[in-house]
């Protein structure tokens, strides 16, 4: 790294907050979708359907697939798929004699998929996102009540299902007595942000999504949206034909909004290298561990171990993004706690080192 671009580095280092815990999406390259037969033409059929669910969620946004560089990749969405099964599952209501339904279950190749995306200066959000506590009034025709698991337990699942499809962890309040001694419905109509943001504090979630969802007879459905986190906030306003639709645009509007912050972008590609030493590990298998957790970052390229010194390992990054983009992604996450602020080797040339201690608090 270049020891002049040190110091601003330092500063941000400084003014750093410790955000709140990430949570992991697994799976962000998997899909699975119901299927009636097990023929060729379906299975191409849902392999484009897959692809373009698996570009939204690595992305963060439908921004790839309106792209005129992605046409060939969706035409061709075959050939960056890595395996494929089908699966019979039965629901819990289906009876004994009841067959299942079938699912195609497609696995992408994530090479393949990040590759694409960075050819085409598209981002790529990893799989440590952040948590977005959903605190909606649902009003039908004037009756209006706070969103929960009890109360409006359809809209939750449709709320869930649309997350799902943008892989954004979301959350909602319990409204149980703690919550409703806080806040009631007038707090959230009228956007009463302290009281409200008083009550999240108890879920502890990255972004507070405030709103209104409001459908009227002959006159269709409204959503009227903010959404808050480090200090930042957005707003706007959507109307549909549909409830489902102003369910699916807000979910799609708030994961844009968050891979805007969250994710990576290849246009900060830097191709950089730095050492990060890590102490507190025990045994080789946390060597390895937590050489393969930052592997996993989208901000590193190759990590290798460099030295093993009494208890202190020493790794060896290749970066693709700027330093501070992976000291974000490691504050983000539960592994690697940050020890000492970087200093620079004294050996080789103006070579940075980073210094994180082993706490795995996810374990």
């Amino acid at each position: 790294m270049n020891v002049k671009r040190f110091l601003p580095w330092l500063l941000l280092c400084l003014g750093w907050q410790m955000p709140a815990q990430a949570v992991i999406v697994e799976d962000l390259f998997t899909v699975e979708l119901p299927v009636a037969d097990q023929t060729t033409s379906l299975r191409l059929e849902s392999f484009n359907q897959a692809f373009r669910q698996v570009v939204i969620k690595v992305s963060g946004s439908d921004g790839p697939l309106l792209s005129p560089a992605f046409e060939r990749p969706l035409a061709r969405s075959a050939r960056y798929v890595k395996q494929f099964r089908y699966i019979t599952r039965k629901s819990p209501d289906d009876a004994e004699f009841d067959a299942g339904r079938l699912y195609l279950r497609i696995d992408f190749d994530q090479q393949l998929i990040e590759g694409l995306l960075r050819e085409h200066n598209f981002p790529i959000w990893g799989r440590e996102r952040p948590s977005s506590l959903l605190v909606i009034s649902y009003d039908v025709n004037e009756n209006i009540r706070l969103v929960s698991d009890d109360s409006t337990p359809d809209l939750v699942e449709s709320l869930d299902q649309a997350a799902a499809r943008y892989a954004v962890p979301v959350l909602f309040p319990l409204m149980d007595l703690q919550d409703i001694s806080q806040v009631g419905i007038g707090d959230v109509v009228s956007r009463e942000i302290d009281q409200i943001q008083s009550m999240a504090a108890r879920y502890a979630p990255d972004a507070l999504v405030v709103g209104q969802i409001i459908g009227r007879s002959g006159q269709g459905w409204q959503g009227d949206w903010e959404v808050r986190f480090d200090e930042q906030v957005f707003r706007w306003q959507h109307q549909a034909s549909s409830k489902q639709a102003v369910v699916d645009q807000v979910i799609g509007h708030l994961a844009k909004v968050l891979a805007l912050e969250f994710a990576l972008e290849d246009h900060r590609r830097v191709e950089e290298s730095l050492l990060m030493s890590v102490s507190s590990l025990n045994g080789i298998e946390q060597v390895i561990k937590v050489q393969r957790y930052l592997d996993s970052l989208n901000a590193v390229d190759n990590v290798r171990v460099a030295t093993i010194d009494q208890g202190v390992v020493t790794y060896r990054l290749q970066l693709r993004n700027d330093p501070e983009d992976l000291q974000r992604l490691i504050e983000f996450g539960e592994v690697l706690e940050q020890e000492n602020f970087p200093r620079v080797s004294t050996q080789g040339e103006n070579q940075i080192i980073l210094n994180y201690s082993y706490v795995d608090r996810g374990s």
